[in-house]
């Protein structure tokens, strides 16, 4: 079991936990497929966080590639 606020696969989980907490929000919603949001305080950009990726590698690469572009 994986605590509340803890992705479920480890690299989403250690990308997650890379995020600078005062640029970034993340929030868990649990709707279908999708864990949660990571969004930008500085422009309010979003990008989804899958709970059960194929390939959980590349939507780690994906958060951090969104929060690489969303150093304002």
């Amino acid at each position: 079991m994986v605590s509340k606020g803890r992705h479920p696969k480890n690299p989403i989980a250690n990308a997650l936990a890379a995020l600078d907490g005062e640029r970034f929000e993340v929030v868990e919603v649990h709707k279908g497929h999708r864990w949660g949001v990571v969004s930008c305080r500085a422009c309010g950009a979003t990008t989804q966080v899958w709970s059960t990726p194929r390939v959980p590698e590349h939507n780690a690469q994906a958060i951090a590639r969104f929060a690489h572009n969303h150093t304002h």
